[in-house]
Parts: C-alpha cells; structure tokens; sequence
C-alpha cells in the first residue's frame, strides 16, 4: 500500500475574520477489491450500475484535459475516494469537505497519480 498526501482546507474565524487555513492530510491508497467494494455501495446505483473498472477508463480520459476534469470533479472524487483509505475520512461526504476551490487543482494531480498507479496493479494481475 502507498501513502499520499491530499492538501485539506479549513476555515477558522480569528478577530472576526474568516481565515483559510491550508494543510493536508496522508491517506493509503488501497487498490485492493475494497475500492470495487466501496464504489458499488456507494456510487455504483447513482451512476446507473457503471462499475468501478469502467468507471477509471472513463476518468483517465478526463485527466488528460483540466477543462473536461473540471467539469466531471465530483465523478473524480467519487473514484478517488474508493481508493483512498483513511480513518480521518470516514464517508464521501468528510472527504469532500476537506476540499476547496483554492486545492482542486492539486486533488486531480493526486487523481491522475492514483489512476496511474490503479494501473499499474491492474496491468501487474
């Protein structure tokens, strides 16, 4: 299993001001069959039964233009998030907001990362 970091965001209110805090979090990524797992229990029937493997040849066409990742963020993060594993991110909805606009471009940089690496284990069975 690799580990790598996800930069997080956090807002604080010190002197009556809204301040961005910036920091980032190490998850594992798991590309173990719980990623497949954790796709169909929680994504799978909002996506009209696409699978998990389907899913990761769509967005690795998606990365190769930040305009159509964009546009598709949430998707990312779905796929994303069944690979990442971590006991500070509990469900989809913690992991998303940890997020900002001010880090997304660094996120689908992480996205790209683990797509890539989703591969290699995949080419490797």
């Amino acid at each position: 299993m690799i580990a790598i970091k996800i930069p997080t965001v956090s807002y604080d209110y010190e002197n009556e001001k809204l301040i961005l805090k910036n920091d980032e979090i190490t998850v594992n990524v798991d590309t173990s069959f719980k990623a497949h797992l954790k796709w169909e229990t929680h994504f799978q029937e909002a996506k009209k039964g696409v699978d998990l493997s389907s899913m990761i040849a769509v967005v690795s066409e998606w990365i190769k233009d930040e305009k159509t990742a964009s546009k598709h963020l949430t998707d990312l993060l779905r796929v994303l998030y069944c690979f990442i594993s971590s006991p500070k991110l509990p469900n989809f909805e913690d992991f998303v907001g940890i997020l900002d606009t001010s880090n997304i471009e660094t996120v689908i940089g992480k996205i790209s990362a683990v797509i890539q690496e989703v591969g290699k284990f995949a080419s490797k069975n």
